[in-house]
């Protein structure tokens, strides 16, 4: 049975003698065991045979052990793989809308941006926030720029601050209200539809907006319904 190295040591002994000791830096295989089996059949006395099966019993414990430790070995392979996999099917679900069935106070399925994901205790999770609204962008003209405008609930119009006359024509879920050539329509202090086009050419319709909660909501990736 061959030997990869051996330390030697010396020592001395409580009665004054010198002994040296031997350290092998190897472990023993299947393979020594049945080597071992082998030379003591060989050695042994015909009339005090040595016990085999005992030598036996521990080769099958130690090849036992090594299959238990392959096995934990590949396992945790196998799940660090999984964990990289699952990772990296997650990260390709930032800036996605997602939904898990959740229904909110008005009987209509709740959406979620995603923002970011992470393992948590080998779980994956991906964390949102939630869409909780649409909201139609106005903008003043000015020469050859486009400025962002605010308005109120009722649709008033502010500049600088200040709310002026003119109103926004909104529906009952407080989005604009478009005509025919999909322009705003605006309205006076007594509700009239304004045809000044100093007013109709400067405050125009710029696009809807998603609005996004600014509480993040963490959800199970396992519970994910849907994406889009």
């Amino acid at each position: 049975m061959a030997v990869d190295s051996v330390e030697v040591n010396s020592a001395i002994g409580i009665d004054g003698n010198s002994y040296t000791t031997a350290i092998s830096n190897d472990k023993l295989t299947n393979e020594d065991f049945l080597t071992l089996m082998l030379e003591e059949m060989k050695m042994q006395d015909p009339t005090k045979p040595m016990d085999s099966a005992a030598l036996m019993d521990s080769q099958l414990q130690m090849s036992t052990i090594e299959s238990n430790m392959a096995m934990s070995e590949a396992m945790a392979s196998l799940q660090a793989s999984y964990a990289n996999s699952a990772l990296s099917t997650a990260a390709g679900l930032i800036g996605n809308i997602v939904e898990n069935g959740e229904l909110g106070d008005d009987g209509l399925v709740k959406s979620y941006k995603v923002e970011t994901v992470e393992n948590i205790d080998g779980e994956m999770y991906v964390n949102t926030r939630q869409l909780t609204g649409l909201v139609d962008n106005l903008v003043s003209i000015e020469g050859d720029t486009a400025l962002a405008q605010d308005y109120d609930s009722n649709g008033y119009i502010y500049e600088d601050g200040e709310m002026t006359n003119i109103r926004i024509q909104l529906d009952e879920d407080g989005r604009f209200v478009l005509d025919e050539t999909n322009n705003i329509i605006l309205l006076d202090d007594l509700d009239e539809i304004i045809t000044d086009t100093a007013i109709t050419d400067k405050y125009k319709y710029n696009g809807t907006a998603i609005v996004y909660s600014e509480d993040i909501t963490t959800i199970s990736m396992a519970s994910i319904s849907k994406v889009r």
